[in-house]
């Protein structure tokens, strides 16, 4: 059972994401419970110290000055929690970036009001990703990478976000992870396009992206569901707009 505990200090806001949440959860058939709606983060805090996770969290960025940022919050809640799985969702799109660099760990990000069916196909996508009776680590497809001398890493194929080349060391390319890993091999952007399949769209001339991973496409990036924004060339920008359509 995948316990979720929304907090966000607007009750119409937890009474929407609540209501969406429930939708996603009958269109995934993922057995799922919200278990806990809190308006402020002292709510979330004194709950899981009583209750014992992993938990799926969705949580607001900004509570207001009185109260901890979505940054400070997480940190807390990794104390108590440290396997929980916390979804950001913020009605400022360009706060993805700031939480990124501050190090805290982030499953991902959305974006509030876009459309009600854009958040709702968000929400399915986290509790997929998020759902032990998945298994994906062990399920999904996984690609071998050499990384040194009879030495390889794997990594399941709905993990990788995105690859781009790396600018500063010759023939190389990166494996960007939504655990926020980073895995540089040599090889070319053409060759692992081969390697990936169809899940995966080339976006730039040396970026793949993953197409469950792209949110949005606006301003030529690419916006993907780990908070990364990537340059998209202006010949995909429709393709990759239909992709998040039909999501």
């Amino acid at each position: 059972m995948l316990k979720i505990i929304i907090c966000d200090d607007d009750d119409f806001t937890v009474k929407l994401i609540h209501r969406l949440l429930e939708k996603a959860i009958e269109i995934s058939k993922i057995e799922a419970q919200i278990v806990c709606k809190a308006s402020s983060g002292a709510d979330i805090l004194n709950f899981v110290r009583k209750n014992t996770g992993p938990y799926l969290y969705f949580i607001d960025f900004d509570f207001g000055k009185k109260e901890l940022n979505g940054i400070d919050l997480a940190k807390k809640i990794y104390q108590y929690d440290a396997n929980g799985k916390i979804v950001f969702v913020t009605s400022h799109g360009d706060k993805g970036m700031a939480i990124l660099q501050s190090g805290v760990q982030a499953f991902g990000f959305i974006e509030k009001d876009p459309g009600q069916q854009v958040m709702i196909a968000s929400l399915i996508r986290y509790l997929k990703m998020a759902a032990p009776a998945l298994c994906r680590i062990h399920e999904a497809p996984v690609l071998e990478l050499p990384i040194g001398i009879d030495e390889t890493i794997c990594l399941a194929l709905p993990d990788i976000v995105y690859v781009d080349s790396v600018k500063t060391i010759a023939h190389s390319i990166c494996y960007h992870t939504f655990n926020g890993s980073e895995i540089t091999v040599r090889d070319t952007i053409d060759h692992a396009l081969k390697l990936l399949g169809e899940g995966f769209i080339r976006c730039h001339r040396s970026i793949i992206v993953n197409k469950e991973q792209v949110v949005s496409v606006r301003n030529g990036l690419v916006r993907l569901s780990n908070g990364a924004m990537v340059c998209c060339a202006i010949g995909k920008r429709k393709e990759l707009i239909e992709l998040c359509l039909e999501k």
